[in-house]
């Protein structure tokens, strides 16, 4: 590790002048300002004057052209101040820096007329970013602060060109979940096991947020489908805090069936108070009833200023969030429960229930409270700290991230023992230290160091020991479309995702065309992950179990490098983004020589008969170079026009590499999956060409067309081993396609009209021959043929309307409205219980989410105070995410009709209908939420 860093360290210094040695400026994090000075009466550039960021030192001075470059901004608001002998000082307010971006502020000066004369300029943000070369959205804390969301997840769900799974998971362009880039501070914070973000960075954290969906620089690797870019909130310049707390409370008509319990609870211990099966009926219960209150709680406390001077400063920033969702289980049972049939000479009895006996000889366990319980809950606590020291050019800084929490999932077998399901405990912990430093006005570094720890555990209880643990056989007591009496997981897991990020970068303004940018990250990481599962039989304490296939570990330190070069030319009506990107990865694992004899150690050796080698050989390591290109050609003073290209390369989640560590092929099992350390990364050729246009001071379209290219996807290859058992082998052989187009327009807020809006279209076509690595086998096993031509992939949303509306009639009063509609994903149709040949043939109804946002600012309150009410799902719309094939609703079955008209009863207590209604294909009903926000 230590002979690997120092490479890379040498590598990166190679690339920088001779008198750089350390720096940072994490990938992503600034933007600039540039413009030119001109002589208010002549017209005539002006050289040397001083422009300079008031209340900083950061500025430059004036060419011979009279053009000026102020570098390393941080995204914000800022007063830009222009000075020269014989003129009067102008300051320009309101200049606002987005990420990557230039903003351009000319300024005009005019001869000083008064001693100390002062010249106050409102600038107005540009409806145009003539610089940007692909397709970029910028959020900022005000933006985000008025929206109806709980999570940054949802916020990039609002961006064009960005579909969201029911689980949260997001496709950018059509391509698959786990292929966007998540940093912070342009430190990467992706869990590469699971290549997805391992912690949520709360709302009141965020400075800014950047969502690349386009072609995106050479800075940015291990992502084919888009970067998700986060600044959260430097230290401020006085003591300032804020503090937001609100609780919500469903608010829908919406009913579900729901067993009820007209006697007992049951006492396990005693056979004699065992009910009836008459002592269940079926209510219909509202999901308002069923929910406790609050259903949602949040609080948010921020807090921060300097320390003993304007150098050292401190920013706290603390979040509890408690979401109790809408899906529910109700505590008629225990796991370890028991129910019987008394025996009849027809009948013998036996443990347990089923659709061949007589209801009323059931003699039934329910020993649960009775009560509600929410499942597919989160709760979590985040804190998140910045300290940072700055001393003349050089700052150093220190991020904390801190998040914990719990979830619990969702059964819908399990909705009357919610006990007996595990639950997922997290915890993860992120440090980032950072060093920058400036060489003049024109260039500056950075060098930063991150460790990111990521840990989630998934228990029912603390020890495997545990004697609550029950007999597997009492988790099947019910019969055939009925809901378990009793039973529980029997299995537990610990995932454990430690990573070292070492990035470095320095950039140049060489000159007034070129800004020079090049950098590295290295990342190092160790992946423990131990999973197992749990025996427990009638009077013997329950442990892990001692069957080798049930009892899976992974110990392994894979590394990855990355060194670029970008440059970004600012022509006079051309802008070029040009770069080149070179990625290596060592697995560091071994493969089978022979993966037909893959469990097997030894092997016979083929060039000497008789004698055996060994059936493991060290895994290739993989090297890629990709280019980036982005042009942008102004085509008037308000429109730009632009096209970009690039390779794109990511090493396929380290869950696919590392499937089944072992190599172990269980003889007794349908399958076996094999991972493959030597998947080749998978690719994405990416093309894009747009339109900016300002309409009007205030009114913006913006419009693209893009077309990817997805190659190297991972697949699923099926062999037979010696023995003849299946084994499945991840291999790149799947590949897609996505062309679509986006058209946004936009009306930002001004003065004298209280309104803004947004909305944006996409049309999106995305096909490809697999939705995910899993699909062949599972084709196989339904006696379907491997897809060899494109088809529609899982999440091909055709259509997508997205639209915020914004009205603010004053300064105490504001409203926020926000809209999505959504085609339907595609489904396989089935038909007389035969699934379609032709796969994704059918399409899911139509999908409408309308939230509400509303503050208002008493008027007898003197302290910053503002009210706000949040209504989700506003008109309570039953978004339907999931849906029986056969009918292609979530209402009904054609399956549920087969079984009434041949009088076939559940197995159990419940009714059919309640067994075929799932109340995790819905999305969320209609959740309304009120709250306080003070700032002081």
């Amino acid at each position: 590790m230590i002979r690997t860093l120092a490479a890379c360290l040498v590598a990166f210094l190679l690339l920088l002048p001779t008198q750089v040695f350390a720096s940072v400026s994490p990938l992503g994090e600034y933007g600039k300002i540039a413009g030119r000075v001109l002589d208010a009466a002549t017209g005539e550039p002006l050289i040397g004057v001083n422009v300079i960021i008031e209340g900083t030192t950061q500025g430059g001075q004036t060419d011979v052209d009279g053009y000026y470059t102020i570098i390393r901004l941080r995204p914000g608001t800022y007063r830009v101040q222009a000075s020269f002998i014989g003129f009067a000082t102008t300051l320009v307010e309101n200049v606002q820096v987005v990420a990557d971006q230039t903003t351009r502020v000319d300024i005009r000066l005019r001869e000083e007329v008064i001693e100390g004369e002062e010249v106050v300029v409102i600038a107005e943000r540009p409806i145009v970013q003539m610089d940007r070369t692909t397709t970029t959205a910028t959020v900022n804390a005000e933006q985000i602060e008025a929206l109806p969301v709980a999570s940054l997840g949802e916020v990039i769900s609002y961006q064009a060109g960005v579909v969201a799974d029911p689980d949260g998971s997001l496709h950018f362009r059509g391509g698959r979940s786990g292929e966007v880039a998540y940093l912070v501070n342009g430190v990467p914070i992706n869990n590469a096991f699971s290549n997805t973000a391992s912690f949520d960075v709360e709302q009141n954290m965020v400075e800014s947020l950047e969502v690349i969906s386009g072609v995106f620089n050479a800075e940015y690797g291990q992502a084919t489908s888009g970067v998700v870019n986060i600044i959260t909130k430097d230290v401020p310049d006085r003591w300032s805090g804020n503090v937001l707390g609100y609780v919500g409370a469903l608010a829908t008509g919406r009913e579900v069936e729901f067993l009820n319990r007209t006697g007992g609870p049951s006492n396990p211990e005693d056979v004699t108070t065992l009910l009836p099966a008459e002592a269940f009926t079926s209510d219909k219960v509202s999901l308002s009833e069923a929910a406790a209150f609050p259903n949602l709680t949040d609080v948010q406390l921020s807090l921060g200023g300097p320390l003993f001077s304007d150098r050292f400063g401190v920013q706290l920033s603390g979040r509890y969030f408690r979401d109790q969702s809408f899906l529910f289980a109700r505590d008629l049972f225990s796991p370890g429960d028991v129910s019987f049939t008394i025996p009849t000479d027809d009948s013998p009895g036996a443990v347990g229930i089923n659709t061949r006996n007589d209801p009323s000889l059931w003699l039934i366990g329910s020993s649960g409270d009775g009560e509600f319980h929410a499942l597919n809950t989160t709760e979590r606590y985040s804190l998140n700290g910045t300290v940072s020291y700055v001393t003349g050019p050089t700052k150093v800084s220190y991020n904390i991230f801190v998040q914990e929490g719990t979830y619990t999932p969702y059964s819908h077998n399990y909705k009357y023992v919610p006990r007996g399901l595990n639950t997922i405990d997290f915890f993860n912990q992120t440090h980032i230290v950072g060093l920058r430093h400036s060489f003049g006005n024109k260039s500056f570094a950075s060098l930063s160091y991150s460790y990111l720890r990521d840990f989630s555990e998934n228990k029912l209880y603390e020890s495997p020991f545990d004697e609550r643990h029950v007999d597997p056989s009492l988790g099947s007591q019910q019969g055939s479309f009925a809901f378990q009496i009793g039973g529980n997981d029997l299995f537990q897991s610990e995932d454990q995702t430690q990573t070292h990020t070492i990035v470095g970068d320095y950039t140049l303004q060489a000159n007034r065309i070129h800004l020079f940018k090049t950098g590295f990250s290295a990342r190092f990481h160790q992946i423990d992950n131990h999973g197992f599962g749990i025996g427990s039989l009638l009077g013997f304490t329950p442990q892990p179990t001692d069957n080798e296939f049930a009892n899976d570990t992974l110990s392994v330190s894979p590394f990855e490098f990355a060194v670029y070069l970008q440059d970004k030319m600012e022509f006079e009506g051309l802008i070029v983004n040009a770069g080149l990107r070179l990625d290596y990865f060592d697995p560091d694992y071994q493969v089978p020589v022979d993966w037909i004899q893959a469990d097997t150690l030894l092997i016979s050796d083929p060039n000497n008969p008789g004698q055996t080698i060994s059936n493991r050989r060290d895994a290739k390591t993989r090297m890629q170079i990709s280019p980036r290109l982005g042009l942008a050609f102004p085509i008037s003073s308000n429109g730009v026009m632009r096209f970009s290209a690039g390779m794109f390369f990511q090493v396929p989640a380290f869950s696919l590499l590392y499937t089944n560590s072992e190599y172990e092929i269980d003889p007794s099992a349908a399958s076996n999956q094999l991972g493959n350390p030597e998947l080749e990364p998978e690719r994405t050729l990416a093309f894009e060409v747009g339109l900016q246009q300002g309409i009007t001071d205030a009114l913006g379209l913006e419009f693209t067309l893009y077309s990817k290219d997805v190659r190297n996807l991972t697949g699923q290859e099926i062999v037979r081993t010696t023995r003849g058992d299946f084994a499945v082998r991840w291999v790149n052989i799947d590949y897609g396609t996505i062309r679509g187009l986006t058209l946004a327009l936009f009306q930002r807020p001004q003065r004298n009209n209280p309104l803004s809006w947004t909305l944006d279209y996409t049309l999106q076509f995305s096909e490809g021959t697999a939705s995910s690595p899993g699909e062949a086998f599972g084709r196989e096993q339904s006696g379907l043929e491997r897809i060899t031509r494109l088809t529609r992939l899982d999440w091909d949303r055709r259509h997508s309307l997205n639209t915020t509306v914004t009205y603010a009639p004053s300064q105490a009063l504001s409203f926020s409205l926000v809209t999505r509609l959504l085609s339907g994903t595609p489904y396989t149709t089935e038909r007389n219980q035969q699934q379609s040949i032709i796969k994704n043939n059918g399409e899911k109804p139509l999908q409408l989410f309308t939230d509400l946002r509303v503050y208002a600012k008493p008027p007898f309150i003197q302290q910053d105070v503002q009210l706000f009410l949040e209504v989700r799902n506003l008109f309570d719309y039953d978004v339907e995410n999931n849906i029986y094939a056969d009918t292609g609703t979530a209402s009904n079955t054609a399956t549920q009709a087969r079984l009434e008209e041949t009088n076939t009863r559940p197995g159990g207590l419940n009714s059919l209908d309640e067994w075929f209604f799932r109340q995790e294909w819905f999305g969320a009903p209609r959740r309304v939420s009120v709250g306080l926000n003070l700032s002081f």
